[in-house]
């Protein structure tokens, strides 16, 4: 049996909270040039980046990550979200 919550909010887009913090704060030392505090932080540094930069894996794997925090809000999605953005920056020499 449906609930009348579940209806209602059938087909709506999720809310999303990028107001959270990583993790861990984490400092670039090359890319757009943001100490990355916030999941909002993390999402803008990716959205400064060249297209080119911006389509490689680790970067969209990250975004897919991010998007999963701020909509589910649990600490273990944000945890791997923090975790993934260290691994691009890593990737990208920038950490």
């Amino acid at each position: 049996m449906w609930s009348a919550r579940a209806v209602h909010n059938a087909g709506m887009t999720p809310e999303y909270d990028f107001k959270l913090a990583l993790t861990r704060t984490i400092e670039p030392i090359a890319g757009p040039g943001i100490a990355l505090v916030t999941l909002a932080d993390a999402a803008t540094f990716i959205a400064l980046m060249k297209p080119w930069r911006k389509a490689r894996p680790h970067w969209k794997y990250a975004v897919g990550l991010l998007l999963k925090a701020a909509e589910t809000r649990k600490i273990t999605d944000v945890e791997a979200a923090t975790a993934q953005m260290e691994r691009a920056l890593r990737v990208e020499g920038w950490l």
